[in-house]
């Protein structure tokens, strides 16, 4: 898991969904119950487009590329079971895998939610062990993500793991190049694979920081 930032979106499809909510709050402040039509609006084409660029195509909580594979899910962060007049607020929308997004079903605590990319930086709160994802000392909320949300399950290690083993003759040439222009660029070549687009960037991230000392800045 890595940070993640919302993106510029579309004024007609700001505008569109603004109006969408308000429709919504409508509805739920009359005691009516709203039409199923609304109610999936969070499904419309353009917006799920949206929330795909703005994750880079990834799940926001494993950083699983998805959209390759499967159609990913439109996530409610705060559960729409719990939270009904936030359904259609983009704030609370998000690109998820199925795994994941079944795993979280409608949990919530609102004292220790699951950690928000959005909002939280999971650098403060989760460490790699190898291809397993920690959590820091002292951080309930970081232990209740990784275990609701399943973050080491089998697949995932596996797949950790297979990313970085493709990366292991690339960070061998820039370990035994000379300093010089090669150099610098098979430097250039692996931060680009830790990029927040990446695949388990995280994993990427710390991989590169102690096998070849390379840091990657976060991106604006």
């Amino acid at each position: 898991m890595i940070r993640v930032r919302r993106c510029a979106i579309a004024e007609d499809l700001r505008d569109w969904l603004a109006q969408r909510a308000a429709q919504l709050r409508e509805y739920l402040n009359n005691n009516q119950d709203p039409p199923e039509a609304l109610l999936d609006s969070y499904r419309h084409p353009p917006l799920k487009a949206h929330l795909t660029v703005e994750a880079h195509g990834k799940c926001i909580y494993c950083e699983s590329k998805i959209t390759h594979v499967y159609f990913g899910d439109v996530e409610h962060i705060k559960p729409k079971s719990e939270f009904p007049a936030e359904r259609l607020d983009l704030e609370n929308l998000a690109l998820t895998c199925a795994r994941c997004n079944n795993a979280k079903r409608e949990f919530w605590d609102a004292i220790f939610p699951l950690l928000n990319p959005y909002e939280d930086n999971p650098d403060e709160e989760l460490l790699l062990l190898g291809f397993m994802i920690a959590r820091r000392p002292g951080r309930p909320r970081a232990r209740l993500t990784i275990e609701r949300l399943k973050l080491n399950r089998t697949e995932l290690l596996e797949r950790r793991k297979e990313r970085i083993e493709s990366l292991q003759a690339l960070a061998d040439q820039y370990v035994e190049a000379p300093d010089g222009p090669i150099k610098d660029l098979i430097k250039a070549e692996l931060l680009q694979h830790a990029a927040d687009s990446g695949e388990y960037a995280m994993v990427v991230r710390a991989y590169l920081e102690a096998a070849c000392g390379l840091k990657r800045e976060p991106e604006a």
